[in-house]
């Protein structure tokens, strides 16, 4: 059941706050006479008449009757936000990304990182994993200058049998050590024969464009709604879609601007008509500068773990079950391009795929051409 907050305001108007609400008693609130939604306060305003007394009764199923007089309550003035100096996304320069006090071999490997233009990500996951292997140390009681060849390996084995992490990040920490040793340390032949684990070939997640559609027209916040759909309708990682700067959407050549995206590089991909409709609503609503979608601190960025959540809740209420993701949208956005028949030369400039064979992976999850292909069980006489 609907739960509404009915204030007094000016004017003769009263503003309503919903909660604990379906699809239905939003529907039959934008059908009340002279609504209108308020972006800044989260609350709706309607004329202050019987007529609204008597609608707004209807949804909650209780009989019409004046409301109550404790409803002339000012509404609450928050303090405007202390104003920072705008920060610009630098690769390399961005964020901490040791601890305090700083080990001096990861420190000594993020200036490396640093001096040759890797990408924040990059330098994190190096950190990430050199903090843990130098934890086994202090457990095992080795030093990391005198690390053998076989203690190293014993590392990365116990690793890869734990059974709780993935080829990838056993991947990612052979990387990190090899920088280490070979780079930072100058001991080479301390890690020059580590195999490399065999990466299993997982298809990618991706959603229907009906899902995808469910997914967007069950996020009724505006910002979210634009959110995703210009993460899905460009293929952008969640990492690019919450630091784009409002100066990137180009709509005049229709195109969205990914600037320092994987690897540190910048790369042009579509912006949808339908999208830049929505974008429009947006900017008028919220009118956005500096950072496309801001954070709760106006001059910094929406985090990825927020985008994450807006994704999880929209895809909860328009009911998907798949192990979808924020990235599942790039996924779907590459496989519904292809079954398009757009070529794949294209799809990679889009995607900012090093290799022609990353983007290839997806015509494995394409429909195209497969609705005219039968099982042989449809084809037995039983």
């Amino acid at each position: 059941m609907a739960t509404l907050k009915i204030e007094a305001g000016s004017d003769n108007q009263v503003w309503v706050t919903l909660t604990r609400f379906s699809d239905d008693d939003l529907a039959r609130l934008k059908k009340i006479p002279g609504h209108r939604w308020n972006p800044d306060r989260k609350q709706w305003s309607f004329p202050a008449t019987e007529e609204t007394r008597r609608a707004l009764a209807e949804i909650v199923a209780l009989p019409p009757a004046p409301p109550a007089p404790i409803i002339a309550v000012k509404p609450k003035v928050a303090a405007p936000p202390q104003k920072k100096p705008h920060k610009k996304y630098v690769p390399g320069r961005d964020k901490p990304l040791t601890t305090n006090p700083p080990h001096p071999f990861i420190k000594q490997v993020d200036d490396e990182l640093v001096l040759r233009g890797m990408a924040y990500g990059t330098r994190k996951a190096y950190g990430q994993h050199l903090r843990n292997f130098f934890e086994w140390l202090t457990r095992e009681r080795i030093e990391p200058a005198h690390t053998t060849r076989d203690q190293i390996r014993a590392y990365l084995v116990q690793m890869a049998m734990s059974g709780r992490v993935s080829a990838a990040y056993c991947r990612g920490a052979r990387s990190a050590l090899i920088f280490l040793y070979e780079v930072t340390l100058k001991q080479r032949d301390k890690v020059c024969d580590l195999p490399r684990m065999k990466r299993p070939q997982q298809l990618p997640v991706v959603l229907s464009r009906e899902e995808v559609a469910r997914i967007l027209k069950v996020t009724y916040n505006l910002k979210h709604k634009a959110l995703l759909m210009v993460a899905y309708s460009a293929g952008l990682r969640v990492g690019e879609a919450v630091r784009l700067h409002v100066n990137e959407i180009d709509s005049k050549r229709m195109q969205i601007r990914v600037t320092a995206g994987k690897g540190a590089k910048d790369r042009y991909t579509l912006l949808s008509e339908t999208a830049l409709v929505v974008l429009r609503e947006y900017f008028q609503a919220f009118k956005p500068s500096g950072w496309l979608f801001p954070g709760d601190a106006p001059n910094d960025h929406l985090s990825e773990r927020a985008a994450q959540e807006i994704f999880q809740e929209a895809r909860k209420r328009a009911g998907i079950r798949k192990p979808a993701t924020f990235h599942t949208l790039r996924h779907s956005f590459a496989t519904h391009l292809l079954e398009d028949g757009v070529d794949v030369r294209y799809i990679q400039e889009f995607m900012g795929h090093d290799s022609i064979e990353t983007t290839q992976r997806y015509t494995h999850v394409t429909e195209k051409g497969l609705e005219r292909i039968k099982s042989p069980l449809d084809n037995l006489k039983m």
